[in-house]
């Protein structure tokens, strides 16, 4: 069979089980289009339709705007997704930072508690030391 034609009919069967609302049958419809003509921009475009994982999407929108670099479209979409996971490191990382604030706080914190038991033990014992040289002194 041509690859064209198989293409053509992938692409097609895709479009009826998204209309269907099948979106597990036209995915694999369309990956299978997209392994039949890679190049095909249009291909790109309709699995971006039925992917959910936003690494899918970005790789999607990536072959997309190398296909076509014209497709102001989803050079904006991709754009939007980078500074979207740009928010998200930066937001990850300062997490991370607040995190490591917080458990050295907590440890200056532990030794502190640490330091006062050892200081209001010691001082008990050398209260009770002068107490009993009083007493029985």
């Amino acid at each position: 069979m041509d690859a064209s034609v198989d293409f053509e009919r992938l692409m097609r069967e895709g479009r009826i089980a998204i209309d269907k609302g099948d979106r597990a049958l036209a995915h694999e419809l369309w990956r299978q289009a997209a392994m039949v003509d890679p190049y095909n921009e249009q291909v790109w475009l309709s699995l971006l339709e039925v992917l959910d994982s936003l690494e899918d999407r970005r790789v999607c929108l990536q072959n997309i705007v190398e296909i076509n670099p014209l497709n102001a479209q989803a050079r904006r979409m991709l754009n939007a997704y980078e500074v979207r996971q740009q928010r998200r490191t930066k937001l990850r990382n300062e997490r991370k930072q607040e995190l490591i604030v917080l458990q050295k706080q907590r440890r200056r914190l532990i030794v502190r508690a640490l330091l006062l038991g050892v200081l209001l033990g010691l001082s008990g014992i050398f209260f009770a030391i002068v107490l009993s040289i009083l007493i029985y002194g």
